[in-house]
């Protein structure tokens, strides 16, 4: 069955003219793959010649340590490039399923050619590189200058506000990451984590539940992180 990218779809938004322009990219050829939660999309040292991105589901960005942990590096959502750019590359970290997933798999040089003849389609590729690019710069700067609760409020919010896009509004937003994981996103202990979701639940930001985190509301979460910063 035929079915549009998210990829496709969000590159068409950038575009000046993307009514006119969107037939020529739906036309593109990809194949999609499914994946269950936890196989690995993209492994450290691979050499990546396709442009792979998340069709459906969550993944995320991470690199392993030296100790055996884990660092996640950012999570990414329907829509997004699984490398960082549409070039040929070799991979320096990690990327795997977080749920299950679909990837979309597009080919290198077809994309670089339509940059040649399509207008915009060269800057729209670049601006959605430069949104991830912008998440990760708001991830290091909260892991090197908040506090833990400060990082988790950050987390949720980001999480919270891209995943709400791609639904029907900003009503509660099911995040469907484990708080073991998203503790390891903000390099706490997952009983650190825990006692800081625990005092969000009783103020009646949040819902957990197994596999996720509901946000009850936006627009609360993202007060509660503007009361922080100015009682930072």
């Amino acid at each position: 069955m035929h079915h549009v990218s998210p990829f496709i779809r969000r590159v068409a938004q950038l575009l000046p003219s993307s009514g006119r322009v969107s037939p020529v990219l739906n036309s593109i050829h990809f194949r999609s793959t499914c994946l269950d939660k936890g196989d690995e999309i993209l492994g450290a040292g691979a050499s990546v010649r396709q442009v792979i991105t998340i069709g459906h589901g969550l993944a995320m960005r991470y690199r392993l340590l030296p100790d055996g942990s884990r660092q996640v590096i950012m999570f990414l959502t329907a829509g997004d490039i699984c490398n960082p750019h549409i070039y040929p590359t070799v991979m320096d970290h990690g990327i795997a399923a977080v749920t299950p997933v679909r990837i979309d798999r597009f080919d290198c040089e077809s994309l670089i050619g339509l940059t040649n003849t399509v207008v915009g389609l060269n800057q729209a590729l670049w601006t959605l590189a430069e949104e991830q690019n912008a998440i990760m710069r708001d991830h290091i700067t909260s892991l090197g200058r908040g506090d833990a609760r400060a990082r988790v409020l950050m987390l949720l919010k980001e999480l919270a506000m891209r995943l709400s896009i791609q639904g029907t509004g900003p009503s509660p937003v099911f995040i469907p990451i484990t708080q073991t994981l998203l503790a390891d996103a903000i390099g706490v202990t997952h009983i650190h984590f825990n006692r800081i979701i625990g005092d969000m639940v009783k103020r009646g930001v949040i819902a957990t539940s197994r596999g996720g985190i509901l946000v009850n509301s936006l627009s609360t979460l993202e007060k509660l992180g503007d009361d922080l910063i100015v009682a930072a």
